[in-house]
């Protein structure tokens, strides 16, 4: 009788830390999730974001960070520096990627589209490693059921 109380014990315990870790887990999300939001959508970034989304720079096969001026420039490593921090957490299953495509259903695909053949150059001049995980979680977008064709036919659509 007493094994069988202490079997139960067991499960019940076993059954209770298992929950504990996934909220736990849950939270880090959440919390990760918040502190990216808060600095990807500050007002500064958000324009920034908006005049290279809107070709301000130049066209994607134009496009190259050193002909920006310092502010802009920062801003840009800064953007695509969160990114490429943005696809480590995911790839690394740090953050889950339905959060981030639910919350950051556009914007990656579409920063990504812009810079896309600047980071490419950027890889045989610098570091073959230049956004290759901003380059996998695009890849992800584009694996996603939710995301239609439609939703790529309007992916230029600011």
């Amino acid at each position: 009788m007493s094994a069988a109380i202490g079997t139960i014990m067991v499960i019940v315990a076993s059954f209770f830390a298992y929950s504990q870790i996934r909220e736990a887990r849950h939270a880090r999300h959440v919390s990760l999730l918040l502190s990216f939001q808060e600095k990807y959508h500050a007002p500064a970034a958000r324009r920034f974001r908006y005049r290279l989304l809107s070709g301000e720079f130049g066209p994607p096969e134009q496009f190259d960070a050193a002909r920006l001026d310092a502010d802009d420039f920062h801003s840009f490593w800064q953007l695509h520096d969160q990114l490429e921090m943005l696809g480590v957490l995911v790839d690394r299953r740090l953050l889950d990627f339905d959060l981030v495509l639910a919350c950051f259903h556009r914007s990656p695909p579409q920063v990504w589209a812009a810079i896309e053949p600047y980071i490419r150059t950027r890889r045989g001049l610098s570091s073959p490693l230049e956004g290759q995980n901003f380059e996998k979680l695009v890849r992800r977008y584009r694996e996603a059921p939710a995301l239609r064709t439609q939703y790529w036919d309007r992916s230029n659509v600011l």
